[in-house]
């Protein structure tokens, strides 16, 4: 009965977000944190006075701190407002761990008060396929084949080295257990296969004739069974790729568009960062995806965060500031910076996020259920 009534409460904080983010594009905190502090208040309760678990009673407050820095880690890369920060938040606060009525719960949020990464997963993969429907449907009706083929067959290839990538990073973790005679923890296990996936990306060559080697290796000692993975990966990975294509198209030539800066309003979200260095103003146009793939091909996770010197205006969630407005304007008049400027239209994330809700609690966790076929199970 409690259970039912955090869902209820969960449901009419994600109609009054959705509700209020499609009609003006914020978020108003009334229609989070009441709901958040309800949760935060439930747990403790719970927790001191019925179950007498002090790690349940503060599970509330650790779920909504998962969310919220989940939530600034897409912030600060420029992807999320901070209004969908504080959704996220809000429902990690309501359902620290997964709802008993999931088919589907991924070990992070049953023992630990981490179902913040379901929420936010459900929230993305949920919407990949209207967003590739809709990319399509703007590509067929501006007749870009071009464009359908580069996201479909443009850097294949890298699918395929990132899969032997990672099959070398588990055969030689596999081969370290093997000489050691002693099995590796399973949180390190994880920390040592991304630390050696990075390393072998960055020595690609070399890295994609290890993960060959990797692969004839385990299937020797395990069967066919290995093969069979390592197909199931190479698609996962590829749609991977396709998604990161459609979001670049999206970027490129749906969500964004060129303006004057008369045109330019206040809280308009930029779509490149101006910074100025060496007494010249330049401009990095680079998408976040695209940034993503180029950390990936080359194994640096630099490329995801560059530091930038004297920054005059970003991609920032919060939009453009009159100041900022007003300094763009004055550099434009001294011919300093050519007057047109990447403006991001607005795309609300609320709905998404309430359906990555519904879909978390009645459902389960999808990356999870995809990582399970993944593995064959």
């Amino acid at each position: 009965m409690q259970e039912l009534l955090l869902i209820i409460l969960g449901i009419v904080m994600g109609i009054l977000t959705s509700y209020t983010d499609l009609k003006t594009g914020f978020i108003d905190d009334l229609h989070v944190f009441p709901f958040a502090a309800a949760g935060i208040i439930y747990y403790l309760y719970e927790g001191l006075f019925v179950k007498h678990n002090t790690f349940l009673a503060f599970s509330g407050v650790m779920g909504f701190v998962a969310g919220l820095l989940l939530g600034l880690l897409l912030y600060f890369l420029g992807g999320w407002a901070s209004g969908d920060v504080v959704i996220l938040a809000g429902f990690s606060a309501l359902f620290p761990y997964a709802s008993s009525y999931a088919k589907i719960a991924a070990p992070y949020s049953v023992n630990y008060p981490l179902h913040a990464v379901t929420l936010m997963l459900n929230s993305i993969i949920a919407i990949f396929p209207m967003v590739f429907i809709y990319a399509t449907g703007v590509i067929v009706i501006r007749r870009k084949t071009g464009e359908l083929r580069k996201i479909l067959f443009n850097r294949a290839n890298l699918s395929v080295e990132v899969a032997l990538w990672i099959m070398g990073a588990m055969g030689i973790t596999l081969v370290l257990e093997n000489v050691s005679g002693a099995a590796i923890n399973t949180a390190l296990r994880y920390v040592l296969t991304v630390i050696l996936i990075f390393i072998l990306g960055k020595r690609r060559r070399v890295g994609d004739a290890i993960g060959a080697a990797s692969v004839v290796y385990m299937t020797h000692s395990y069967g066919t069974v290995v093969i069979a993975s390592f197909i199931r990966l190479l698609v996962v990975l590829y749609l991977f790729k396709v998604f990161l294509s459609v979001v670049s198209f999206m970027r490129r030539e749906v969500l964004i568009e060129e303006k004057p800066v008369d045109d330019i309003r206040e809280w308009d979200i930029l779509g490149e960062w101006l910074y100025e260095m060496d007494g010249k103003i330049l401009r990095d146009r680079e998408g976040f995806f695209d940034k993503l793939k180029r950390a990936v091909s080359e194994g640096n996770l630099s490329h995801l965060m560059p530091k930038y010197e004297n920054v005059i205006a970003s991609p920032t969630a919060e939009g453009l500031t009159k100041e900022q407005i007003e300094k763009l304007r004055r550099l434009v008049e001294e011919g300093r910076l050519e007057n047109r400027f990447l403006v991001k239209k607005s795309m609300p994330f609320a709905p998404a996020l309430f359906l990555g809700f519904l879909i978390s609690v009645f459902y389960g966790d999808l990356f999870w259920w995809i990582s399970l076929k993944m593995s064959g199970l």
